[in-house]
């Protein structure tokens, strides 16, 4: 398995203004479910809770893939096509790059997210969000890509990723929820 953890003090608290001078460009914005992949130069953004985003590049940082899905459960029969499931979203995502000329297994992959978000009554269960990020690790570790981890797990919070393809890493700005910090 290919694998290495990005300082988590360095990504997970970025400062305000660092944060906010990669986000000041026109930014596509997107939501639980959505795979798109764009060009070098493109910026993407997403709000994460116990959701994690992966990011992947192409070895050339020319062409990227941003996925954010919500269960790592199999989807429900009838559900086949829907990208908040984490199966459903990776092949998408390897598809898309796919079309594009890149082979996925030589991407560089970026997790994101899976804050410790907990149902009630749930307590004593691993969280959705520590569920989430386990099944991106092993998904991406049997594939043999190179997996970055950039602020994942942990408390409950919410992540704005804010990522612009070709220039390196996610940028992850952690917010606080309210009455749990």
């Amino acid at each position: 398995m290919k694998s290495a953890t990005l300082s988590r003090d360095r990504l997970c608290a970025q400062p305000d203004a660092a944060f906010t001078a990669a986000s000041a460009l026109p930014t596509l914005v997107i939501h639980p479910g959505d795979v798109v992949c764009v060009n070098e130069g493109t910026a993407v953004q997403t709000l994460l809770g116990s959701c994690v985003a992966i990011c992947m590049v192409d070895a050339g940082h020319t062409v990227g893939a941003m996925c954010h899905y919500v269960h790592c459960a199999s989807p429900r029969p009838g559900h086949d096509k829907d990208a908040t499931f984490a199966e459903v979203a990776m092949q998408r995502m390897f598809a898309e790059l796919r079309s594009r000329g890149v082979d996925p297994l030589a991407c560089e992959a970026y997790v994101c997210g899976g804050g410790a978000m907990r149902l009630q009554g749930l307590e004593g269960a691993p969280s959705v969000g520590s569920r989430n990020v386990a099944w991106a690790r092993q998904f991406l570790a049997a594939q043999g890509v190179l997996t970055h981890e950039v602020s994942v797990g942990g408390g409950a919070c919410y992540r704005k990723v804010h990522w612009r393809v070709g220039q390196g890493a996610p940028v992850v700005r952690v917010l606080p929820i309210e009455g749990q910090g």
